[in-house]
């Protein structure tokens, strides 16, 4: 299975400039949990990402709300091609300590995977199991 089948689009954007607090009720309203950053005359190039953890550290961090959200955005941007393997976008997804990862198509954005994503569909699941390469594991040195 490809990432461009699973992958949500349109993503949800917001420019560098939309403030955080925008970009946080942004979230809420379309139940989604990363925001994809891109500038106004290049709509299809991710400049950063935003993602609930962002906002939880700013505010935990006391950064005004009402700032860009270009101050706390995520870049570089991590993605994949719509073609990747879906198990490779989690092995990407769990190596970076990411929930969410950008997909593009010819370089140009498409859509966004989240974890719910890889983990919500049976036939995603039986493709990670089927295509999965194991990693090994070594007993620990204790």
């Amino acid at each position: 299975m490809k990432a461009e089948i699973i992958a949500r689009k349109p993503p949800i954007t917001a420019t560098p400039e939309t403030r955080i607090k925008d970009v946080a009720r942004v979230m809420v309203e379309k139940r989604v949990g990363l925001v994809v950053i891109v500038e106004k005359t290049q709509p299809d190039a991710a400049v950063g990402v935003v993602s609930e953890r962002d906002i939880v550290r700013a505010v935990a961090n006391n950064i005004d709300v009402n700032l860009p959200v270009k101050e706390i955005m995520t870049s570089p941007v991590i993605t994949v091609e719509g073609d990747e393997p879906i198990w490779n976008v989690a092995k990407i997804m769990r190596q970076h300590n990411i929930r969410h990862v950008v997909v593009t198509k010819g370089g140009r954005l498409f859509g966004v995977i989240s974890i719910r994503d890889l983990v919500s569909e049976e036939s995603v699941l039986k493709s990670l199991v089927e295509y999965g390469v194991p990693e090994e594991h070594r007993p620990s040195a204790d």
